[in-house]
């Protein structure tokens, strides 16, 4: 970012959903958004509002604006090309996930963005919700950890193809990953030994040891109603996170008569209590999807004037897309696919 800006000039690549949320959360963060680009030039405008300008491709839009940071948001199979450019031109990326198809590809890119000497950062948001504060500030409120469960039910892949259906769960495994990165980041998370484990056409389970405790990531696309969650269990109690509304609350073990006696009706009057302040809050903050989302390009832009470290190092990124490409190694020609 340029010295002394303070309201970074931002361009989107690809006016879809995503596109739009990027530039409602830059907006949100004190950012200006100067250019779109997409072939549909209507959905451009609409991304765009009045004030930007749009175009029907990246190539034109850097040729007419120098932005500080470009959201890429169009279709994954488009990224390496895109990244490509974005960085040939020295532009600060912040890119959705899957950053790209393969490690490879994911390393060749962050090798280019180093050559460059420009910041490239995955839209990993999950990890990067307020929720997920208390469980990083107070690690130690379970008691000794026994197990980390994280439950992704999808309908992403409503009328795909069986065929398709690895590929849509590995574009939802980087949320998982993240998210026990950020939790615990002194764990080298491509050097666990991942078993994976068909459940059902379209279900998948991945489990692995995290320290003393075990860790699992279910994901499926056919069962409902969807879900994105989070549980930690310990020996002093349980942290549940609804990771797909932003709110995490914390479950006493204490196990006496009474407690248990108690605990149906302590338990739906927490969920309602939190999930009403949380409801509230994302309105007063006009967050009505994808939390956590601003706070990680907030603290992007804020990396790019040197206030604070990226948000995603490279090298978890790159573990990542190790990961994944595990994950399609392991699944791809499955019979129960």
């Amino acid at each position: 970012m340029r010295a002394g800006v303070t309201v970074p000039r931002v361009a989107i690549l690809g006016a879809g959903l995503m596109g739009r949320w990027h530039a409602h959360a830059a907006r949100a963060v004190g950012a200006q958004v100067v250019a779109v680009a997409d072939p549909d030039q209507v959905a451009a405008r609409r991304v765009a509002g009045r004030a930007a300008a749009i175009h029907p491709g990246l190539e034109a839009l850097l040729e007419s604006h120098r932005p500080d940071v470009l959201h890429i948001c169009s279709p994954s199979e488009t990224h390496m090309q895109a990244l490509s450019v974005a960085l040939a031109h020295g532009v600060p990326v912040m890119v959705e996930k899957p950053l790209a198809t393969t490690a490879a590809e994911t390393r060749h890119l962050f090798g280019l963005a180093q050559q460059a000497g420009v910041p490239l950062c995955p839209v990993h948001q999950y990890a990067f919700q307020s929720c997920l504060a208390p469980l990083r500030t107070d690690p130690g409120r379970c008691g000794t950890l026994e197990r980390v469960e994280l439950v992704f039910h999808s309908a992403g892949a409503a009328g795909a193809a069986p065929g398709t259906w690895p590929v849509i769960a590995a574009d939802i495994l980087p949320h998982p990953l993240a998210i026990l990165q950020r939790l615990w980041p002194e764990v080298a998370l491509d050097e666990v030994d991942w078993t994976v484990t068909a459940l059902r056409p379209g279900s998948w389970r991945l489990s692995a040891p995290l320290g003393p405790a075990h860790a699992a990531i279910t994901i499926s696309l056919a069962a409902r109603p969807t879900q994105a969650s989070l549980s930690l269990w310990g020996a002093a109690g349980a942290w549940e996170v609804d990771l797909f509304h932003g709110f995490s609350r914390f479950r006493d073990g204490t196990a006496t008569r009474r407690s248990k006696a108690l605990r149906p009706l302590a338990d739906a009057l927490g969920l309602f209590g939190h999930a009403a302040a949380n409801l509230v809050g994302r309105a007063i903050r006009r967050e009505a999807a994808y939390p956590g989302l601003r706070t990680l390009i907030a603290q992007f832009y804020g990396a790019l004037r040197g206030q604070n470290a990226l948000p995603i190092r490279p090298k978890d990124a790159i573990a990542v897309a190790e990961i994944r490409d595990r994950f399609l190694a392991r699944t791809t020609g499955n019979s129960l696919q």
